[in-house]
């Protein structure tokens, strides 16, 4: 026992030092079904250490597996046992591995025939099957002379010496692909239609009617009157004056079509509608003269004109016109290169207002209170200003800092309802009332310790003297609670 031990082990480590331990392993892999040691190395050599595919070519390859002498490199265990090994002896198992060698070379052999054979079968059915399942068979001319075989290659019949029924799963996977190939299959993708059948997308605004294009694009439009406007002006000067070809290009590097135009949604998709053609080249967008169509002309009129009586509309031009006068108050403020142009009296007037403010808090100390005229994103140049403020200031000190500030019509505008002065800390943004909170301290109004205030176009129903619906809890530490402040 202890022997036979001690011989595996010899066998194991000679076996690990000619071949590598991972085809070691391998061959003893194949050991343990049952197959000789020697034809299991050439097997692995054979299939580049495929052990399934091995296992297949050795249970093709025949007979006398297990009952052969174990050898290493042609030498038998028991003359390595004995310690000798005479010439006979290397000799005969010199031979026994070219026998060997010699039936695995023909059951390799045998198994690529039929790989070649399966393979050639497969993609003979692939081009079958490609010609809708019906193989046309041209009759042979009658000129044709006897013996002459004009059946094509891949029709021929197969050999009379059929070849072994068994197929290698190697063989099967290479004539899928062949097929594959053949037939040009693209492997199947889970399409939205597969994975949500139940959701449909919406059709593209590009395929659906010109008409169609026209009414949409101009109802995103809508909120964007110098877009309406200019578009407006473009289509009718094409329509009046079509041979002019000024009329006809519009160049979008022009920078009021960058800011009112080019990217407010709905305005170069109406162009393009209305057989406009970007011209990459030049950066411009070009209607020639042939595509001029007097019908979408007069629907692209038609539609935009519409939009001007919107309410979306006219909502956005009060404020486009709220926001030029705010530009005009914001060029007369005090710390404006303007200023010089001031006359005596609006002079005296904001300095009667600057005499009432009180005293700003040195720095570090106070809340540091922000105005802005109209909104945030009209970025009005001088229509922002800051000063600090002590907790116990009253609303009607920031009132004074800003008749100082941008002179007497603000104040008034302000106390007329005109416009309002809004906490924009608060959402929604809510009016306060300049009247009846003049007295109160910014830390009772919730402007302390931060406040940000805002001139903005009142509503038609704070114009009429109403009050807006506060609700909420309160903003800031002291500070009423907003149903207080109604």
């Amino acid at each position: 026992m202890v022997l036979k031990r001690l011989t595996q082990a010899l066998t194991t480590a000679g076996k690990t030092v000619l071949y590598g331990s991972d085809q070691a392993e391998k061959i003893r892999q194949l050991e343990s079904m049952g197959f000789h040691p020697q034809r299991a190395r050439h097997a692995l050599n054979a299939c580049d250490n495929d052990v399934e595919r091995a296992a297949e070519l050795l249970l093709l390859g025949g007979d006398g597996t297990a009952s052969m002498p174990i050898e290493l490199d042609g030498v038998s265990s028991n003359g390595r046992g004995n310690g000798t090994s005479d010439a006979s002896r290397v000799d005969e198992g010199r031979h026994v591995a070219a026998h060997n060698d010699e039936q695995m070379r023909r059951a390799i052999e045998e198994s690529l025939a039929m790989d070649r054979a399966e393979e050639a079968s497969q993609i003979r059915r692939a081009e079958e099957a490609s010609l809708n399942k019906v193989p046309k068979k041209s009759p042979a001319p009658k000129s044709a002379p006897a013996g002459v075989n004009r059946t094509p290659a891949t029709t021929q019949t197969k050999p009379k010496n059929k070849l072994p029924t068994v197929r290698s799963a190697a063989a099967i996977h290479a004539g899928k692909a062949a097929a594959a190939r053949t037939n040009q299959m693209a492997p199947t993708r889970n399409t939205l239609d597969h994975t949500h059948p139940n959701i449909k997308l919406p059709e593209k605004l590009s395929n659906k009617s010109k008409e169609e294009q026209i009414m949409r694009c101009a109802h995103r439009l809508k909120p964007h009157v110098v877009a309406v406007d200019t578009l407006l002006r473009v289509l009718t000067s094409v329509r009046n004056s079509p041979d002019v070809v000024k009329f006809r290009t519009i160049d979008r590097n022009n920078a009021n079509y960058v800011q009112h135009v080019r990217d407010k949604p709905g305005a170069e998709d109406l162009l393009l509608a209305m057989n406009y053609r970007r011209d990459t080249a030049k950066n411009e967008l070009r209607l020639e003269k042939h595509l001029v169509d007097p019908t979408l002309l007069y629907l692209g009129i038609s539609a935009l004109e519409q939009m001007r009586t919107s309410e979306e509309y006219q909502e956005a031009k009060k404020w486009r016109a709220f926001h030029a006068e705010m530009n005009r108050v914001a060029r007369q403020s005090g710390s404006h290169d303007v200023q010089s142009g001031m006359t005596q009296e609006e002079t005296e007037v904001r300095l009667d207002f600057l005499s009432k403010c009180p005293k700003e808090p040195p720095e570090g100390r106070g809340a540091i209170v922000n105005v802005h005229l109209g909104k945030e994103s009209e970025q009005i140049e001088g229509g922002h200003v800051s000063r600090r403020f002590d907790g116990d200031d009253t609303l009607q000190d920031v009132l004074h800092w800003l008749g100082g500030c941008y002179g007497l019509e603000l104040i008034n505008r302000l106390h007329s309802r005109e416009w309002c002065l809004c906490d924009l800390n608060r959402y929604p943004v809510s009016p306060l009332d300049v009247e009846k909170h003049g007295n109160k301290t910014l830390q009772f109004l919730g402007l302390f310790p931060s406040g940000k205030l805002g001139v903005r176009l009142s509503e038609d129903g704070w114009k009429e003297g109403g009050s807006v619906d506060f609700h909420g809890s309160a903003r800031g530490l002291g500070s009423a609670s907003r149903s207080m402040l109604c």
